[in-house]
């Protein structure tokens, strides 16, 4: 018999010897797991451990018998079991490297004492690194996988919660159930977002939720094919308001509409229309409208058909004008009414002379029969201008860029 299989034939014998102390490895590698490592001490059934000890360790004896063995069934479910039980990918590399302590110290032993030959004990600490490299291996996909599986899971539950609290189906106990699974309290004030997207799939905000976590602002989220809808929860009130608006009109992609505060998860139905209607009243990029605070931007787009009809009827003295004329003197009546009615102010942010938005707001008083010392007359020009920019805000959302 040659060398190669004189070692062959130890390995297997070899093999054999050590297959019989399965139990007795997988109690002692299992108590040093636990000793070492609190996360398997404090989240592992000691006897799914021991269990899965002795799997691992069969497999790599059973491949000096036969090298062709698939030993991947062991690694690809302690991967999946310890990803379901929260233990930290690091623990269980380190759980594989007592594993393998452990062994090493048995076969360094039995060779040192002349129980196994030098060949066989190589061939056989060979065999030992090669399978451990096949188990983390599978290991490590296996935790992902299962670990993403189960975000995404997570995020389903939360998306799935979020729409049935939206559309009012849940009971009183549901409700409570949703809210502590959503990590909202059981009381308000809260109020309902809803965000423009740029297209289905897209978010309307960004990594709002994590954002508005820092804020001390607890928030659940669901994207719709039109709109990002969020229930956010404002036990500060006005000062957190303040704060959600300044966060959403910063990381916003387009308009941004919020319901006024509500104090019951039952109203939670009712704020989503609110915050629709206010999200149909806000007007350019990134402009937040909260209902109740910006009454005509909410009134302009509370009854888009009449509305709109009032508008061009206010308007109408500017249907034969150029369309960028009538721009000009709607842009500049715009910049006049956000500046407080200053016309200094209005021709800073337009780079004009103040002469210059004087004599387009004049232009605009001719052209639509109205003054603008006239407070009613004021009224009906400002109303029809936030219905005329949510139109043309609408417009150019809906329009698909060139190219």
């Amino acid at each position: 018999m040659g060398d190669d299989d004189q070692a062959e034939a130890g390995a297997r014998a070899l093999a054999f010897r050590m297959l019989e102390r399965t139990r007795e490895v997988a109690t002692a590698v299992t108590a040093r797991i636990n000793a070492q490592i609190p996360a398997y001490a404090e989240r592992v059934p000691t006897a799914e451990l021991r269990r899965s000890v002795a799997e691992h360790y069969r497999v790599v004896f059973e491949g000096l018998v036969d090298p062709t063995l698939d030993g991947d069934a062991p690694a690809d479910l302690a991967g999946r079991s310890r990803a379901a039980e929260g233990v930290p990918m690091s623990a269980v590399f380190e759980a594989y490297q007592i594993f393998l302590s452990f062994v090493w110290e048995h076969l360094a032993e039995a060779a040192e004492n002349h129980e196994v030959a030098p060949r066989v004990a190589v061939r056989a600490a060979s065999e030992l690194w090669r399978r451990l490299s096949g188990f983390t291996d599978v290991m490590s996909d296996s935790y992902r996988s299962e670990l993403e599986a189960r975000i995404r899971s997570h995020e389903q539950r939360r998306s799935a919660l979020v729409q049935a609290l939206l559309e009012g189906h849940l009971s009183e106990p549901e409700l409570w159930e949703a809210a502590d699974v959503l990590r909202l309290p059981h009381s308000g004030p809260y109020v309902v977002i809803a965000a423009r997207v740029a297209g289905a799939g897209k978010h309307g905000v960004a990594g709002i939720e994590d954002g508005l976590r820092e804020l001390s602002i607890i928030s659940a989220w669901r994207l719709l094919h039109d709109v990002e809808i969020g229930l956010a929860s404002l036990p500060g009130a006005g000062d957190q308001l303040d704060q959600l608006i300044e966060a959403l009109g910063s990381g916003s992609a387009g308009r941004v509409g919020v319901s006024p505060l509500f104090d019951d998860l039952t109203g939670t139905a009712q704020a989503l229309k609110l915050a629709r209607i206010a999200l149909r009243g806000a007007v350019g990029s990134g402009k937040v409208v909260v209902f109740g605070r910006d009454a005509l931007s909410v009134a302009a787009a509370s009854a888009p058909d009449v509305m709109a009809r009032l508008s061009r009827a206010i308007l109408s003295g500017l249907e034969n004008m150029p369309a960028d004329d009538r721009a000009v003197l709607l842009d500049t009546f715009g910049a006049w009414l956000n500046n407080g009615g200053s016309a200094d102010e209005a021709a800073r942010r337009l780079y004009v002379h103040p002469n210059t938005v004087r004599y387009r707001l004049r232009r605009l008083e001719e052209r639509t029969g109205r003054t603008l010392s006239d407070p009613r007359h004021l009224a009906e020009l400002t109303l029809a201008f936030e219905v005329d920019r949510g139109q043309v805000a609408v417009m150019a959302e809906e329009t698909p860029p060139v190219g």
